[in-house]
C-alpha cells in the first residue's frame, strides 16, 4: 500500500506517525517492528508466507538507511545477519518454515558465544501447508538451540515482539526467534505505531568483546573448568537461565481470571481463536485463561500457580503439541492430578491448521456448553456450493513458459524410450523441485489413482503437464535425488531433474558439481524465467536488479554450469516447441550414449511480468482464437494445460478465453490441424518480446 505525502510516495509502513493506527498485513507489521527497533541490516530468501517482510523493508530502505537484500538462500541470509550482528548492528533474517532448516547449522553454532548486536530471527510457519511441502512447526528447532521464542497472537503483537526482540537479543547477547503462522502473516489487523528508533548501533569489531575469542567456538576460552565449545555452551546455558527468569515478568504472558476449575493455556494465533470462541459460546462458566507469548522458555512459576487450583486444562496452540508437552512435564511436579488436554491427546486434531471451528468444539466440551455445530442455513449453503465446485489441480498461468517445457519433455521422453527399447525396459523418472514448475507434479484431483503394492517399475502415462513429475521434495532436491537413482543402478529409463533459475542458485550448484564430479548420467533441465516467480516475482541473479531495485549483473546459468564441469549445455526457448524438443532429445541422447551429465536451459521470461510491462507501456496484447470449422476436437490444446484454453462439451470444440490469453502461440503450435490462429494480423504480445 502506498500513500502520497506531498510529492513523495511513502510506503505506509514507513510513515513516521507514532500514535497512529493502521491496518497492516502481519508481515508488514513485522517490517514496521523492525523499523521501530532500529534495524540496520535485513536479509532473507523469498518464501511464502514470509516474503513480504523483505519486500516491505526494501521499499523504505533508502529512506531510513537500511541495507536490505534477497540472499541466494536462507543459509546465506542467516550468515549475513549474523555478520551484521557480530559488528554490533541490529539485523533481521526472514524465512518460511522450510527455510529454517537451511540455516540450522549456523543457528545451532552462533549461540556458543552469542553476538553483541541484536539479531531477530523471523520464521513464518504454514500450518495446513497452503504454500509448502510440509506443515512443519519450527518452534522445536529454535528450542533445540536454546534461544528465546516469541509467538505473536495478532498483527499488533507481531510488530511489538519484533521491535522488542532487538532489545531482548542485545540484553542476553543471543538471537531471538519470532514465530508467526500463515493466518497472521497473510491477514491484516490493527497496528498501533510507535516511535521509529533513529539511533543506530555503533559498528565495531573486537574479537574478545565480552568473551575471549568470542567468534571462534574452538578458541582457547576457559569457563568453569571447560575449554572450547563446552565452555561456550556453558556460557550460553547461563544466558538461558537468565531468560527463564526474564519471561516470568514479560507482558506477553498474562492470566485472565475465571470462575471455574477449568482453564485454557493458549499461545499465538491459538489465543486469538480462544478469545473469538469464548464470545460465540453460550457457556455458563468462565474458564481461566493463560496467554503464552513465550513458548520457550515457558514462565514456569506463572504456569504452576495457574494450574494449582484447576482440574482440567486445555492447551490451544498452532502446530505440534509443543507447549502441551512442556506443560505435562511441569504438571507432574506441581499438580500431578490435573488433566492436560490438547493436540497430543486428540482433543484437537493433531494435523492441519487449527481453525476456529476446532477451538469452538474443544471449548464447548471443556466448559460443558452446547457443542458447536454449523447452523442449518450455513450447512445447506456449504452443501450447495460443494455441488458446483469442480475438483481440480492448481494450474500454471496462461502462457507460462513452463507449459512449453513440460509439453516438450512429455514427447521427448516417449521418443527416447521408444528409440532405445533394447536399453530401456521400463519407465523414465522425472524429479521435480520447488517453484511454479512444481505444479507439474500436482496431478488432477478429479482423477482417482489406486496405490500399487508390487515393487516393480510401472510406466505411467502422461496426459498433461500436471502429471509429469514423479518426485518433488525440497529446493535443490531433484538434481541430488536423480544422482542417487542413477548410482543405485536404475537403468529402466532416462533420469531427469527439473529446477528453476532461482532454485538453481539457491540449492542446485553444489549438487550439479557433485553430478559431474561423480559422473552421474542424468539430464538436468533449468527453467529460467528471470524471476523468483512463485513467491511474488522477487528478483533473482538472472533478473538484473537487487531487492531495492538497483542494477546488478545478470548471471548466466550456462556459464556457471560449465564452470561446474558440465561439458554439454544447451539454451533453448520453450515457446519454440519444435526446436526445444530437438534440443532436449539431443541432450538426452548424449546422456544415454555417453553416460554424461547434460544440462538444458529453457529460457523465457515469466509471461506475467512481460504482460505487466507491456501494459505499463500502453501496448495492446491481442489473443489467439479457435477456428471451429477446422477444429476436430482432438483436445491436444486442452492437454497443454493452459488455463486460457477450454473445452465446450456441447459443440465438442476447443475455445480460448480472450481475457486470459497472452498470445504465447503454444496452443497454435500444438494444434495438428492449424485451427488456432491470432485474432488479428498485428499481434503485440509475449511472443514478440
Amino acid at each position: 500500500m502506498l500513500l502520497k505525502c506531498g510529492v513523495v510516495v511513502v510506503h505506509i509502513v514507513g510513515l513516521d506517525k507514532p500514535g497512529s493506527r493502521f491496518l497492516l498485513q502481519g508481515n508488514e507489521a513485522v517490517a514496521r517492528g523492525a523499523l521501530e527497533g532500529g534495524v540496520q541490516v535485513a536479509a532473507g530468501y523469498p518464501g511464502t508466507p514470509s516474503s513480504e517482510v523483505i519486500e516491505t523493508l526494501a521499499e523504505i530502505a533508502k529512506d531510513y538507511g537500511i541495507y536490505v537484500e534477497w540472499s541466494i538462500n536462507e543459509k546465506v541470509a542467516f550468515d549475513v545477519a549474523v555478520g551484521a550482528a557480530s559488528v554490533g548492528a541490529r539485523a533481521i533474517v526472514t524465512a518460511k518454515n522450510a527455510g529454517v532448516n537451511w540455516y540450522m547449522d549456523m543457528f545451532a553454532t552462533v549461540v556458543y558465544g552469542g553476538l553483541p548486536g541484536g539479531l531477530v530471527v523471523y520464521a513464518a510457519d504454514d500450518p495446513g501447508a497452503f504454500y509448502s511441502s510440509t506443515e512443519q512447526d519450527t518452534r522445536p528447532l529454535a528450542k533445540s538451540v536454546g534461544v528465546l521464542i516469541l509467538e505473536p497472537a495478532d498483527q499488533g503483537e507481531s510488530k511489538e515482539m519484533v521491535r522488542l526482540g532487538f532489545d531482548y537479543s542485545e540484553k542476553f547477547e543471543l538471537p531471538v526467534f519470532v514465530r508467526s503462522v500463515t493466518r497472521i502473516s497473510h491477514s491484516s489487523g490493527d497496528v498501533l505505531y510507535g516511535e521509529i528508533r533513529k539511533e543506530r548501533n555503533k559498528i565495531f569489531f573486537n574479537r574478545h568483546y565480552g568473551l575471549p575469542f568470542r567468534y571462534n567456538v574452538y578458541g582457547p576460552y576457559r569457563y568453569k573448568g571447560e575449554t572450547g565449545p563446552s565452555a561456550k555452551h556453558a556460557w550460553q546455558l547461563e544466558r538461558l537461565d537468565e531468560i527463564r527468569e526474564f519471561v516470568e515478568e514479560l507482558p506477553f504472558n498474562q492470566v485472565e481470571e475465571g470462575n471455574a476449575d477449568v482453564g485454557i493455556i493458549a499461545s499465538g494465533i491459538g489465543y486469538s481463536y480462544v478469545k473469538d470462541a469464548l464470545v460465540r459460546l453460550d457457556c455458563g462458566i468462565k474458564p481461566w485463561v493463560l496467554k503464552i507469548g513465550t513458548p520457550y522458555p515457558l514462565p514456569t512459576r506463572k504456569i504452576s500457580e495457574f494450574l494449582r487450583n484447576l482440574k482440567k486444562v486445555l492447551v490451544i496452540e498452532e502446530g505440534d503439541p509443543f507447549i502441551e508437552e512442556q506443560i505435562k512435564a511441569l504438571s507432574k511436579d506441581c499438580c500431578p492430578d490435573i488433566k492436560i488436554l490438547g493436540r497430543g491427546t486428540g482433543t484437537i486434531r493433531s494435523f492441519g491448521e487449527l481453525g476456529l471451528s476446532q477451538v469452538l468444539k474443544a471449548l464447548a466440551d471443556l466448559t460443558g456448553s452446547k457443542s458447536y455445530e454449523l447452523d442449518d442455513e450455513r450447512r445447506n449453503v456449504k452443501a450447495e456450493i460443494k455441488k458446483i465446485v469442480a475438483p481440480r489441480s492448481s494450474m500454471m498461468c496462461a502462457g507460462c513458459p513452463h507449459l512449453g517445457t513440460y509439453w516438450v519433455l512429455r514427447f521427448a521422453l516417449h521418443k527416447i524410450v521408444n528409440k532405445y527399447r533394447d536399453r530401456f525396459k521400463g519407465a523414465w523418472i522425472v524429479n521435480g523441485d520447488i517453484g511454479c514448475y512444481e505444479m507439474g507434479g500436482y496431478g488432477l484431483f478429479a482423477k482417482e489413482i489406486e496405490p500399487q503394492k508390487e515393487k516393480a517399475t510401472r510406466r505411467v502415462s502422461i496426459d498433461n503437464p500436471y502429471e509429469i513429475l514423479d518426485s518433488n521434495y525440497i529446493m535443490g532436491g531433484g538434481i541430488g535425488v536423480a544422482q542417487g537413482q542413477y548410482h543405485a543402478g536404475y537403468r529402466e529409463g532416462p533420469i531427469v531433474a527439473v529446477a528453476g533459475d532461482s532454485t538453481f542458485f539457491h540449492a542446485c550448484m553444489p549438487a550439479l558439481l557433485n553430478a559431474t564430479y561423480n559422473k552421474a548420467a542424468v539430464t538436468f533441465l533449468v527453467l529460467d524465467n528471470s524471476w523468483t516467480a512463485m513467491t511474488g516475482h522477487q528478483p533473482a541473479p538472472t533478473t538484473g536488479i537487487t531487492a531495492t531495485g538497483s542494477p546488478s549483473k545478470v548471471y548466466g546459468i550456462e556459464e556457471i554450469a560449465r564452470a561446474l564441469g558440465v561439458d554439454d549445455v544447451w539454451v533453448t526457448d520453450p515457446y519454440d516447441l519444435k526446436k526445444a524438443e530437438e534440443v532436449l532429445i539431443g541432450a538426452m541422447e548424449k546422456t544415454v550414449n555417453e553416460n554424461k551429465t547434460t544440462l538444458v536451459i529453457f529460457k523465457r521470461e515469466c509471461a506475467l511480468q512481460v504482460v505487466r510491462r507491456l501494459t505499463r507501456e500502453g501496448k495492446i496484447i491481442t489473443h489467439y482464437l479457435v477456428d471451429t470449422d477446422k477444429c476436430v476436437g482432438c483436445r491436444l490444446c486442452v492437454q497443454l494445460g493452459c488455463p486460457a484454453v477450454g473445452w465446450d462439451k456441447n459443440s465438442k470444440k476447443a475455445f480460448i478465453d480472450p481475457t486470459l490469453c497472452v498470445s504465447c502461440s503454444l496452443c497454435a503450435q500444438v494444434c495438428p490441424v492449424k485451427a488456432i490462429k491470432p485474432s488479428t494480423e498485428r499481434v503485440v504480445g509475449v511472443k514478440e518480446v
